[in-house]
């Protein structure tokens, strides 16, 4: 009977090796926790005032680390002709808005045919595409006029619908922001 109870566990062995790695591989697995959002890390309103971090937590996604590198405000002149706001979700940009200042009557960079871009309702010169927005507004003031070329960047997961739906509300709330930190008239 020794050899019988001796060759069973020999048998038993090998499958009980085998559950045991997938029983730890499966484990191991639950231990990696989900990075949180993005979001979450950073400030109540950032890029110059314009946005929450709940507006930006599909273009930012899940990581540890973030940085965002942005001043204060977006207000432009003559002598501040361009600010940037970069978030950046472990070492790689998240999110990334531009305002450039310039004399009234210059016009706006075309898009390339490539960027299949559409228009944005109810924004001056508005277009989105996949991975981006831009609007290019005129700025009316008793004292000057001149426009502003604003520009947006990101993308929720390589979901381009849900991305051009996110960058459209965004670039909605960003020229409001840049009209009143701007002083435009209408």
């Amino acid at each position: 009977m020794t050899g019988i109870g001796a060759a069973s566990r020999t048998r038993a062995t090998p499958a009980a090796a085998a559950a045991l790695a997938v029983g730890l591989a499966l484990l191991s697995g639950c231990a990696e926790e989900e990075k949180p959002s993005a979001a979450s890390k950073v400030r109540p309103e950032t890029c110059f005032g314009a946005f929450t971090p709940a507006e930006l937590a599909p273009l930012l996604g899940r990581g540890d680390e973030v940085t965002v590198d942005s001043p204060y405000d977006l207000e432009l002149n003559a002598q501040r002709r361009g600010v940037t706001c970069n978030i950046y979700v472990d070492g790689k940009s998240g999110v990334l808005a531009t305002a450039t200042w310039q004399p009234l009557g210059r016009g706006f960079q075309p898009l390339p045919e490539t960027a299949k871009a559409d228009s944005i309702p109810a924004v001056e010169n508005g277009k989105v595409w996949d991975a981006g927005a831009v609007a290019g507004i005129s700025c009316k003031r008793a004292e000057d006029s001149f426009e502003l070329a604003l520009g947006l960047s990101g993308t929720v997961d390589g979901k381009a619908g849900e991305t051009r739906r996110v960058l459209v509300e965004l670039m909605q709330k960003y020229v409001d922001r840049a009209k009143r930190q701007n002083e435009c008239a209408g």
